[in-house]
């Protein structure tokens, strides 16, 4: 059984057995400004996600029959739907197998109606980009401190490259040559996972008490894709600027470097002698590339 209420709004779908929660989640997104979908088991849940094509679903763990985690699986195999797991379960390891499953953030019950409004209000106006041609590059969600460099290497125009940087390749094509992906809202390299549009660091299937200036930072070394950065250019990309408009000097930008790159690297636990991620040395940075 479905609830539908068809009206000119972007589309949310919730999937949830307990018909008290699908009601509570349908008065708030309705007031977020949604138009709702609803269903209290996963086949008709999956059903809906592909008829209506929600911008967004929120989705219960613990149902019976199909769980939780194998809808959102299956949703996120063929929609780029902004998926919100809303489950009792809360430890660690159900937070990162819900993030596993393809989920883009993780809400548990008990509800609170406001608190779950304001996080959920803003997804209303989010854009989405449909998967094409089973292309595994989806950019990640936005941020809204992101740099114009973040920005162009997204969208595959690569950034204003020096003498120094034009061995390698941004965006795209030169993260793919180093293994990098895109899963839903999060970026991925072989085993390290971040969630820029929720700040979020996971190292090897373990939360990392990351600060959000240090998720930037690996955002901004992953889109460098194969190219190799000197401490002034990772800098400048870092906050947005060119050269001549810098708010800080070579020296300046070489002493954040050092800092920076060495309680980062400590927190993750890559060694420079045998480095996993990211080998640093003499004030430039570059990713490591999987095949030797």
């Amino acid at each position: 059984m479905s609830h539908v209420s068809v009206e000119d709004r972007p589309v949310a779908l919730v999937i949830d057995d307990d018909q008290d929660t699908v009601d509570l989640l349908e008065i708030v997104l309705t007031q977020a400004g949604f138009s709702v979908v609803s269903a209290i088991d996963g086949p008709t849940g999956i059903a809906l996600a592909l008829e209506h094509r929600p911008v967004l679903a929120t989705i219960d763990v613990l149902m019976p029959g199909m769980d939780g985690l194998e809808v959102t699986r299956r949703v996120r195999e063929a929609t780029s739907t902004y998926i919100v797991i809303i489950s009792s379960r809360s430890q660690e390891h159900d937070v990162l197998a819900g993030f596993d499953a393809g989920a883009d953030d993780y809400i548990p019950k008990p509800i609170r109606p406001r608190e779950l409004q304001a996080r959920l209000a803003a997804v209303a106006h989010r854009p989405i980009s449909s998967i094409t041609d089973g292309s595994a590059w989806e950019p990640a969600a936005a941020h809204e401190t992101r740099s114009v460099e973040l920005h162009l290497v997204t969208a595959g125009e690569g950034a204003d490259a020096t003498a120094d940087e034009q061995d390698g390749r941004d965006g795209p094509e030169g993260m793919t040559e180093r293994g990098v992906r895109f899963v839903g809202s999060w970026i991925e390299f072989n085993g390290l996972r971040i969630n820029p549009s929720r700040d979020l660091l996971v190292v090897d299937d373990r939360l990392a008490n990351a600060l959000p200036e240090q998720v930037k930072l690996i955002e901004t070394m992953l889109y460098a894709g194969s190219l190799t950065l000197t401490a002034r250019q990772l800098a400048l990309r870092f906050r947005g600027e060119t050269d001549e408009e810098s708010t800080q000097t070579p020296e300046e930008d070489r002493a954040w470097f050092d800092a920076e790159m060495s309680d980062l690297l400590t927190m993750i636990g890559d060694p420079q002698d045998r480095p996993r991620w990211f080998h640093v040395r003499r004030g430039r940075i570059s990713l490591v590339d999987p095949t030797g």
